[in-house]
């Protein structure tokens, strides 16, 4: 499937020998007909690796297009492409082109069982994931003072609107009425409200009036800019803490291509949107505070403050008793010690729901590692103050990112499968300008809700 006659060619060959094969990829060079040849694993059925390289070579091309003027060849025939990772090359090509107008930078040629429909139905999903990644780093990327609860919470409207969403928005007054006193306490530190934003997705048919039942439902972190609050963090931490909605923005843009996708799962989102600031009202350690789920929480550390608006996300999630929930979180650093910083962790209280998340991981070339839900820390969480049945720190300086995720899972009744993930590692990657955010998440909820019967 060759698209346009090129003026210079990416040649591509590869032994497909697994995740270790000694296949090559040739690069052309600067010039019309000059080829360097670099050596490239062989890139086997490893999805994230098909990212990788289609990435590359997406970055190369648009490159290469806009000095010669026209689309660049790239012969994919004998690269060992299957139907499952052909999309996952898509996914890197359209990230590296910058766009998603893929034939106008690349013409691909293609083995004859991928060309055809095959070809074009991998094109339009991969678009769409495109376009939902780009819409998540767009949210993460806004500073503060552009992108605060209120404003998100428009941006969220605006999506919903064009996307078949059923959407509900409590705001400050309302949340402190309806017992959602762990994100109150968060955000009453900053002159910028708090806000709930529940997003939902019922089929084609139109979303209808509340969130469906039997939903796969997630929760994601929405802090909008996060200085620790009375615990104040640092100057250099707290630079990039724009990011920390991350989670909020990934479950966002999910959800705004799911209409588009065709996707059979109902799902229902919760997104608590808050600045976490140290103003004159700010909550205080040691105070403690009645969540949604009646449960009363005290605040050893004010900037552990992601599981505590969570743990009102969950809890309103759980009332309408989905059959599964997912948290999606930048809520940790000690997980970026154990994993680095292209690795999430996947914590799952459930075994057949970690299972899903790490098929759909795989499938969509984001890197997912399964960590122990390790109980006997639980006792940690345990709060001897008046009033308090839980602390949102652990008085411990290890196994925090496990800690957390066991915190989360208090609020998750143990009739509903849980699981979190935090990516506080690969959501945001360190440039020469500063914090970048990677869309990270996006694909594997994605696959996710899609393959979900």
């Amino acid at each position: 499937m060759t698209t346009a006659a090129p003026q210079s060619s990416i040649l591509a060959r590869t032994a497909a020998q697994g995740a270790t094969g000694a296949g090559e990829f040739g690069l052309p060079g600067p010039t019309p007909g000059e080829v360097t040849s670099p050596a490239f694993p062989g890139l086997g059925e490893r999805a994230e690796a098909f990212v990788a390289w289609g990435s590359a070579a997406g970055s190369f091309a648009a490159r290469a297009s806009r000095s010669s003027g026209s689309p660049i060849a790239l012969d994919l025939t004998d690269v060992g492409l299957t139907r499952d990772t052909l999309g996952p090359l898509l996914a890197g090509l359209l990230r590296g082109a910058g766009s998603p107008d893929l034939r106008a930078v690349i013409a691909i040629s293609l083995p004859p069982e991928l060309c055809g429909e095959t070809f074009e139905g991998a094109l339009s999903t991969e678009r769409a994931c495109w376009r939902a990644r780009e819409l998540a780093i767009g949210l993460t990327n806004a500073r503060g003072g552009q992108l605060t609860p209120e404003l998100f919470a428009c941006r969220a409207r605006e999506a919903a609107s064009g996307a078949g969403l059923g959407i509900r928005v409590t705001e400050a007054g309302s949340l402190a009425r309806a017992g959602f006193g762990g994100i109150t306490a968060i955000g009453r530190g900053s002159a910028q409200p708090p806000v709930l934003v529940e997003l939902w997705y019922a089929g084609p048919d139109g979303p209808g009036d509340a969130p469906p039942p039997n939903a796969v439902a997630l929760a994601g972190k929405g802090v909008t800019f996060d200085s620790g609050g009375l615990s104040l963090k640092p100057p250099t931490a707290m630079y990039s803490m724009h990011t920390d909605c991350a989670g909020a923005a990934v479950v966002l843009a999910a959800l705004t291509e799911l209409r588009e996708l065709g996707a059979e799962v109902p799902v229902y989102a919760a997104l608590p949107l808050v600045e976490n600031l140290p103003g004159p009202n700010a909550v205080r350690p040691g105070d403690v505070v009645t969540t949604r789920s009646g449960v009363g929480l005290e605040i050893v550390d004010t900037d552990f403050e992601g599981r505590v608006v969570l743990a009102d996300a969950i809890a309103v999630l759980a009332e309408a008793a989905p059959r599964a929930i997912v948290s999606l979180a930048t809520l940790t650093y000690q997980i970026s010690v154990a994993l680095g910083p292209e690795i999430a962790g996947l914590f799952a209280r459930d075994a057949q729901l970690g299972e899903r998340l790490e098929r759909a991981a795989d499938g969509a070339g984001e890197a997912l590692w399964q960590m122990p839900w390790a109980t006997r820390y639980a006792p940690q969480l345990r709060s001897s103050a008046p009033g308090a049945e839980l602390r949102n720190h652990p008085l411990s300086d290890t196994g925090r990112a496990i800690t957390a995720a066991l915190f989360l899972g208090e609020f998750a009744p143990r009739e509903i499968p849980f699981a979190h993930i935090d990516f506080a590692g690969p959501a945001v990657r360190s440039t020469p300008d500063g914090p970048a955010a990677t869309g990270y998440g996006v694909r594997t909820l994605l696959e996710l809700l899609l393959s979900w019967r």
